[in-house]
């Protein structure tokens, strides 16, 4: 079933003035009837809108207009203006025109004007379902609505209510990880290879191995686990390491990775997108090597260790 926005006006005419209504009766805005995207959205995204043009007109008032818009529902935690949809992850938030001016405003929202002579006011309604965190899969049930009274001592006062009807199935995409530990077994580098800052050898290729649905965008943040903190392309040497003057690198194709937190939240500091499955298995080649550091190179053993945290947008 589709959803809708629907707004019910009537015609209101005050002795000072007029202030109109348009009879527009219910107006369907489609929304999706089903949605499929990945888990970690970066939270802000906004995944569709609904908009409205209601026509308000205005003319010859001569009293103040009051407009008190509120919102029944159940505000996102931390939030002040973005409620509850029902799917965890996904929130909406209302807008209606300021005063009389073309710009929008966030609801909740109490203005007091004075409307010029003869102006026409163009009142327009928005409603937009927003990525709030990690989304789950679910339906949009217990959407909110919202109310907009006009009250003023030369006009009576009119209260509409713009409500949110139907409902979207919300499938939030995750991947199975089927290689969830890797482990790269460099060959023996030797003192030739690494001659100077920056020098690498040892390439060695590791597949990490998905199996996803289609359409997800698929993002990695590899973590130092020996220093978390590290947020350059050099791995920090793990305790039992007898060599100096050494690192490892893991790369991304070319690239070397450079390290960042452990969260799969959108947008995660050095995260990097790995493609977009076409849905079934998905292979991501990962390679490391040795890479020479500064300082005094010192024959011996390396150790490194990582973890990599995964990212369905």
């Amino acid at each position: 079933m589709a959803g809708s926005l629907a707004v019910m006006l009537p015609i209101v005419r005050a002795e000072a003035g007029t202030l109109t209504y348009p009879a527009y009766g219910a107006q369907a805005l489609d929304v999706p009837t089903s949605l499929s995207l990945g888990r970690d959205t970066p939270v802000g995204t906004t995944l569709w809108q609904l908009m409205k043009n209601l026509g308000i007109s205005v003319s010859d008032v001569t009293c103040t207009v009051q407009k008190d818009v509120t919102v029944t529902g159940t505000l996102v935690p931390g939030y002040s203006n973005m409620y509850q949809s029902g799917v965890e992850g996904i929130g909406v938030r209302f807008y209606v025109t300021s005063d009389y001016k073309s710009q929008l405003v966030t609801v909740p929202v109490s203005q007091s004007y004075a409307v010029p002579v003869n102006n026409t006011v163009e009142q327009d309604v928005r409603a937009d379902f927003i990525v709030t965190g990690p989304v789950k899969s679910g339906t949009t049930l217990n959407l909110p609505s919202m109310q907009i009274k006009f009250s003023g001592s030369c006009f009576p006062t009119v209260t509409y209510t713009q409500t949110l009807t139907g409902n979207t199935t919300v499938t939030g995409n995750t991947c199975s990880v089927t290689t969830p530990s890797l482990n790269f077994q460099l060959p023996r580098a030797y003192s030739k290879d690494l001659a100077s800052a920056g020098a690498t050898t040892g390439d060695t290729v590791v597949p990490l191995d998905l199996n996803c649905p289609a359409g997800v965008k698929v993002g990695i943040t590899i973590t130092d686990a020996v220093n978390p903190a590290n947020r350059s392309s050099s791995l920090s040497l793990a305790p039992g390491s007898s060599a100096a003057g050494v690192g490892m690198q893991i790369l991304n194709g070319t690239t070397a990775v450079s390290f960042g937190p452990d969260s799969a939240a959108g947008g995660t500091v050095n995260q990097w997108i790995a493609g977009t499955s076409a849905g079934g298995a998905m292979r991501v080649p990962l390679t490391a090597r040795y890479v020479r550091s500064s300082g005094t190179l010192v024959l011996g053993s390396v150790n490194g260790k990582a973890t990599f945290t995964m990212s369905y947008q």
